[in-house]
């Protein structure tokens, strides 16, 4: 084969590399998540929030069309499962789901409790004695899937709701019977906005061993090419703290935030 030729076909195949990687990554994509103050915080026109404004970054740096969608948990959740080139936000990571998606990074740290009226006697010290009540948790929320590999029982100690808006209610309807309920620390501050609304509830019994990692992931029919490009924009953003000057924004309305 003639030089002339080999630096013809050399030609040819970079341009079908940069033709390929071009259109991988300007595939634009979709990404659902769902109102979890002050991570993510929707509105009727904007999704804003700690965890919105490091994606929004990170889509910038890999220069992704995107677009954001917010539904119930379970809803964002199955989506990001199934759908292609979609990704999710602020979901933990736990060894039942590494498998079922593409990680990209990390996003923050968080703890998480359970919660009951104030004027409730109830007092625990193990995961195991929650299991003599009755917990409400968020569908397919991380929670639910824990406390299931635990050994808790659907419709026994355990009942699952759709949002989060209705979870802390529970607890006032007698009929329903809920002892307590499993809710985020911080988002416990940031959904009850006054002293007195607070002062209704207690912190019973705070996770063991078992700290929220919020990530951002990608279904597994996600192109290889955007998890590559948005890890490494990530990757790059962290290093360069620009990560860190967002969340230095909102430590003033998060107290459990790592």
């Amino acid at each position: 084969m003639s030089i002339t030729i080999k630096n013809k076909l050399t030609k040819v195949l970079m341009l079908f590399v940069i033709f390929f990687s071009y259109s991988a990554i300007s595939a634009k994509i979709n990404i659902v998540t769902e109102h979890l103050a002050p991570f993510q915080i929707v509105k009727e026109d904007s999704i804003t929030g700690l965890s919105t404004q490091i994606i929004e970054a990170t889509l910038k740096e890999a220069n992704i069309a995107y677009n954001i969608d917010a539904h119930p948990w379970s809803l964002s959740y199955n989506r990001a499962l199934k759908e292609k080139n979609t990704c999710i936000y602020s979901i933990v990571r736990i060894p039942e789901r590494d498998t079922l998606f593409q990680w990209v990074g990390h996003i923050a740290t968080s703890s998480t409790s359970f919660y009951s009226l104030k004027d409730n006697p109830i007092k625990i010290s193990t995961l195991e004695q929650a299991k003599n009540y009755k917990v409400a948790v968020i569908k397919d929320d991380v929670a639910h899937h824990y406390l299931l590999s635990k050994g808790f029982i659907e419709n026994k100690n355990i009942y699952v709701m759709d949002n989060n808006e209705a979870l802390l209610k529970l607890l006032e309807v007698p009929n329903r019977q809920i002892d307590l309920v499993v809710i985020n620390d911080d988002l416990l501050t940031n959904r009850v906005n006054n002293a007195i609304e607070s002062s209704k509830y207690k912190n019973v019994h705070t996770f063991e061993n078992f700290k929220f990692e919020f990530y951002f992931a990608c279904s597994l029919k996600t192109e290889k090419a955007i998890i590559q490009s948005l890890s490494k924009a990530m990757e790059k953003l962290d290093k360069e703290g620009v990560f860190e000057k967002i969340k230095r924004k909102w430590y003033h309305k998060m107290g459990n935030i790592i």
